[in-house]
């Protein structure tokens, strides 16, 4: 099969690298900068939550918005709000006001941008390139993944937090330029009829993410943080050196996929993700060991994004309406990590160390590979073309 370019996928890429690239020089930081100020590790799994309520509640507000101004004006909305979001963290000093701003505000830029960058993504991508174009998205976003932490890291450590936190907004405002070129998809005003029982594999398949990153990512992030004795340059190489080495499996896994592998890639998912949070709970403290568990970690990671996005992406573009579909997908992912993150608060609170909290994302990524390999088998198998 030959890889067809689409520009408007291009332009959307180019979007998505400078936002990774801005959340990747603060945003990665997150739990890890609530810790320093203060807040332990059950309260940052509680503002996780709160943030993913506060997601849940003002939600439906996209839908009133995109219907006045239209999708793009929509996107590039949630990307300025998504860029006031950093030089809020820096306002924090722990638990209190400070940090209750901070999550409503990363929750309304979080609602608005998601939904919309979800909807264009699935509407203007390929079916049959869909992978591949996912692999090249993840390969330039790993890109930024690799220079953004080391840089964050070196910011933070040296000038403070609102040196770094103001780079990203301002990386982050500049994001929406790419928005101005991309063709807006026609989205209907009113939900025809099944778009949202259409969304409902979308909607398991999200509640299974967010349950699986707020119960591994946000504990493996305070854990290592703490095994690198809170040095926020050492972190941030941790993270920039795991970002290098992740970058190939995505490009890989996405031509994988579009040959009409994606059952088989469902399998190794799953057995990727299952390989990632056993190492991680079983790694030790000492920098070497999170920096190679890191590391290997990432390379299986890679694996990840490419199939369980082609799901979505795919499954979204054959719904009546892809906008909604991203909508009540959204939710589930907001439920599923609102619960996960109450979970792992509580586990915290109780005294249970984090690599526990980590093992409680393993019965998610079961369930997620039934959902993945249980939508492959109602779709007819894809015909594998020669290049």
């Amino acid at each position: 099969m030959t890889y067809r370019a689409n520009p408007e996928i291009n332009r959307l890429a180019a979007h998505s690298t400078l936002h990774q690239l801005a959340w990747s020089i603060s945003g990665v930081f997150w739990s890890v900068c609530l810790l320093r100020v203060g807040v332990s590790a059950s309260e940052i799994f509680v503002a996780s939550a709160g943030i993913l309520m506060f997601r849940f509640v003002f939600r439906p507000i996209v839908l009133v918005v995109v219907s006045e101004i239209g999708p793009r004006r929509t996107l590039a909305l949630g990307t300025l709000l998504t860029a006031l979001q950093y030089p809020v963290l820096a306002l924090v000093r722990g638990p209190g006001p400070g940090l209750l701003l901070y999550c409503a505000m990363a929750a309304i830029g979080g609602v608005f941008y998601w939904t919309c960058y979800h909807g264009f993504f699935a509407a203007l991508g390929d079916v049959d390139q869909r992978g591949r174009q996912l692999g090249v998205r993840q390969t330039l976003s790993a890109c930024a993944g690799v220079l953004g932490p080391a840089a964050g890291g070196i910011m933070l450590a040296t000038f403070g937090p609102w040196s770094a936190f103001g780079v990203s907004a301002m990386i982050e405002a500049a994001a929406a330029l790419p928005l101005l070129f991309v063709t807006e998809p026609r989205f209907a005003r009113s939900a025809p009829r099944n778009a949202y029982r259409a969304a409902q594999s979308g909607i398991r398949l999200f509640f299974t993410d967010g349950w699986i990153v707020c119960c591994s990512a946000i504990a493996w992030d305070i854990f290592a943080f703490r095994g690198l004795s809170s040095r926020y340059a050492a972190f941030g190489g941790v993270l920039s050196g795991a970002a290098l080495a992740g970058a190939l499996a995505g490009m890989l896994l996405g031509r994988f996929i579009d040959a009409g592998y994606a059952r088989r890639a469902a399998w190794v998912t799953a057995a990727a993700l299952c390989t990632i949070i056993l190492l991680k709970s079983l790694s030790g403290e000492d920098p070497i060991s999170i920096a190679i568990t890191a590391s290997t970690a990432a390379i299986l990671g890679g694996f990840y994004i490419p199939t369980l996005m082609t799901a979505v992406y795919n499954a979204a573009k054959e719904s009546p309406c892809p906008l909604r579909f991203q909508f009540a997908a959204e939710a589930g992912w907001d439920v599923g990590g609102m619960l996960a993150s109450l979970v792992a608060a509580s586990a915290c609170a109780l005294g249970l160390p984090l690599q526990a909290v980590m093992l409680l994302a393993l019965p998610a990524v079961t369930l997620q590979s039934h959902f993945l390999i249980a939508r492959e088998r109602r779709r007819p198998p894809a015909p594998v073309a020669v290049a």
